[in-house]
């Protein structure tokens, strides 16, 4: 390290040789006692860093335990989702079986409609044929008499 004796001896020399503006560029360029690092000083920022990294680490490892601990929700969410798959599966099913029901049952009906519509025709021309004969017995009977 230079003194501030040591350094004005330079400036001189230097402005002699180069001129004062040049000299004085040189200068600022040239660390003073107080911008030099020492050990210590490499060491305190060292050991601040390292205390840093090793805040972090302990962070980042509090952070990988909340992953894992999300990472078993999930899995059971995921088996919980499975579950509900499986329901809605056989919910599905059961819906399935029941639409072909009714389409069995909408084929019955539409057979019970057209045996009801044939059975009521049967129905009035018989009736119209047993009224036509009591109306010919009335007829003959009053033809008779």
């Amino acid at each position: 390290m230079s003194s501030l004796r040591e350094r004005n001896l330079l400036y001189a020399r230097l402005e002699e040789v180069l001129g004062a503006e040049p000299a004085g560029i040189l200068m600022n360029h040239i660390p003073t006692e107080t911008d030099l690092a020492t050990k210590a000083d490499i060491d305190a920022l060292s050991n601040s860093v390292d205390g840093r990294f090793d805040r972090m680490d302990e962070r980042f490892d509090r952070m990988d335990e909340r992953f894992d601990r999300m990472d078993e929700r999930f899995d059971r969410m995921d088996e919980c989702f499975d579950r509900i798959d499986e329901r809605i599966d056989r919910t599905d099913t059961r819906l399935d079986r029941l639409e072909a029901s009714m389409v069995r049952f909408d084929t019955k009906l539409d057979g019970f409609h057209a045996a009801l519509r044939d059975q009521t025709r049967t129905y009035m021309l018989t009736m119209t044929g047993v009224m036509a004969s009591f109306a010919a017995v009335v007829v003959a009977t009053g033809i008779l008499t």
